[in-house]
């Protein structure tokens, strides 16, 4: 059994991700946030708790393991971006900040991890591997190569890995429905004499349209002097095959759909007694404008299965043929700063930050099937239903081509950049506020969209935490804690490939059902 030792664990994504590794146990967890840390407690109570400031601790006291991951802040000092982080002190959709316990510090300095592989070290119990994860943006500290090398120094192999959490395939933990970037670097000792099989754990499934068959998709960038960066911005998923000049791929994503609770009610826009934001009601607009252009979606026959756009010239007509009138789902960002935009549904979902910032929209339509002079028309399901006949169903209940009621709808970001985007797409990526609101719709009027911000538990799932996992507090500090956390899927992959690095043994790689 491989011990686990998790410094700025939060609520235990990270702990959650390695657990889920064969043969992986958590020893000791540490944080500076007591709501945190119970929280990881409630979820892992054989392990040993440190709360407090890592930074002032003295680490050299703390036990050996043979596995070590790490989360710490992006410097206060770094030139990271040029600017300090400060998403904790903008007031959210009611015009308030988080608590001041929230608000501090979640992490410790970048300094704390070698300054404990030094002191495991010198006890002659040198951690075998391990894991930093952070923002991409700390890449750009002045300090970066001092740093990463104080770590090779003390007798580590390095791999630097950029990786979207919607990209992890893990073996047992959840997919991440969530457009979440991340900097992780990945380290091992040199007396283990073996190198983690990164190609195994790091290349997702994609469908290659020129090869016409699925394959694992290399990670390219387009500047081949980077080595960070974000996903579509900097890099891009290639196909390994020669024969079609190495084609872009797209990897599989899990859609932010999969998160939503659909059983929970949304309140109608017009009904607000606070109106939203006149740009949060812009960008719902927009998005309609953009992505809900309806479509004509065969209902009937047996040679057309396509959807076309009202744009294009209507499809032949027949005696039997019945089209039905589609609108797209989109999702709709809600928070004040400018550059925003609603997307499709089919989208992923983007960072989540520490406060829900995304709404959710859709709008469904009920078509006459046949019959009558109201055959050819549709109408939004806030209507009164047409006349129902002896002779047998005559209404079908249409969201668009492929979608479910659910992929009809929109998260709206509230805060950071980004835009709407459908729910039938991953989720952004999720920070430590609360950051999404769910929008739907009736009809295409903005007044008719309902809306209603992400719960807690919603938030969680587009984490890949799995319900059963316990995020303890009140609904703030419950986003909180998601929204700082590390996907499971990802501390899944890394630690399986760092334990067959450790073990010389194969993990096995195929995904249990679920």
């Amino acid at each position: 059994m491989l011990t686990y030792i998790d410094f700025f664990c939060g609520a235990g994504g990270s702990s959650s991700g390695a657990a889920a590794v064969p043969g992986v146990r958590a020893v000791l967890a540490a944080n500076h946030w007591d709501r945190a840390i119970t929280s990881h407690a409630a979820n892992f109570p054989d392990a040993d708790h440190f709360t407090g400031d890592l930074h002032d601790a003295d680490v050299a006291r703390f036990p050996a393991a043979d596995l070590f991951w790490a989360s710490p802040e992006c410097p206060q000092w770094s030139n990271a971006r040029g600017k300090r982080r400060d998403f904790d002190k903008q007031p959210d959709l009611f015009g308030e900040t988080l608590p001041d316990a929230a608000a501090d510090r979640s992490r410790a300095l970048m300094w704390d991890v070698p300054r404990y592989l030094d002191s495991t070290g010198r006890r002659g119990r040198p951690v075998l591997a391990g894991v930093v994860e952070n923002v991409i943006d700390v890449r750009a500290w002045d300090l970066w190569q001092t740093w990463r090398d104080d770590i090779r120094n003390l007798g580590y192999d390095t791999r630097l890995i950029a990786l979207n959490s919607m990209h992890a395939r893990p073996v047992t933990t959840a997919w991440a429905p969530q457009s979440r970037d991340r900097l992780y670097l990945a380290y091992w000792h040199r007396s283990l004499g073996r190198t983690p099989d990164w190609n195994k754990w790091l290349r997702p499934r994609a469908w290659c349209p020129v090869c016409q068959e699925t394959v694992n998709a290399v990670q390219a960038f387009k500047n081949p002097r980077r080595d960070m960066g974000r996903y579509r911005q900097q890099y891009v998923y290639r196909c390994p095959h020669v024969a079609c000049r190495n084609a872009i791929v797209e990897p599989e994503a899990r859609p932010a759909a999969t998160a939503i609770d659909w059983s929970l009610p949304a309140e109608r826009i017009g009904d607000r007694l606070k109106p939203l934001a006149a740009a949060t009601l812009d960008r719902i607009r927009a998005g309609l404008a953009k992505y809900a252009a309806p479509l004509l979606a065969p209902a009937g026959g047996t040679w057309r299965t396509d959807p076309a756009p009202v744009t294009d010239p209507m499809p032949t007509r027949t005696t039997r043929e019945n089209d039905g009138l589609a609108v797209p789902p989109l999702l709709v960002p809600v928070e004040g700063r400018d550059g925003k935009y609603a997307a499709p549904a089919t989208a992923p979902l983007r960072t989540q930050t520490a406060r829900n910032e995304t709404g959710l929209a859709w709008l469904p339509y009920l078509i006459p099937l046949r019959g009558g002079g109201d055959k050819e028309r549709t109408r939004p399901v806030t209507d009164a239903l047409t006349t129902v006949t002896a002779s047998g169903n005559h209404h079908g209940l249409v969201i668009g081509s492929g979608f479910t009621p659910q992929d009809a709808a929109l998260l709206v970001p509230y805060y950071g950049n980004g835009s709407a985007r459908p729910a039938g797409a991953p989720i952004g990526a999720l920070t430590t506020r609360d950051r999404y609101g769910l929008a739907t719709s009736t009809t295409t009027a903005v007044d008719d969209v309902r809306f209603r911000m992400l719960e807690p538990g919603e938030i969680g799932r587009a984490m890949a935490f799995a319900d059963t996992y316990q995020v303890l507090g009140n609904k703030r500090e419950k986003v909180r804690q998601y929204g700082n956390a590390v996907t499971p899927p990802v501390a899944e992959i890394l630690i399986s490939a760092l334990v067959e690095a450790i073990t010389g043994s194969s993990l096995d790689r195929r995904e249990v059902a679920r």
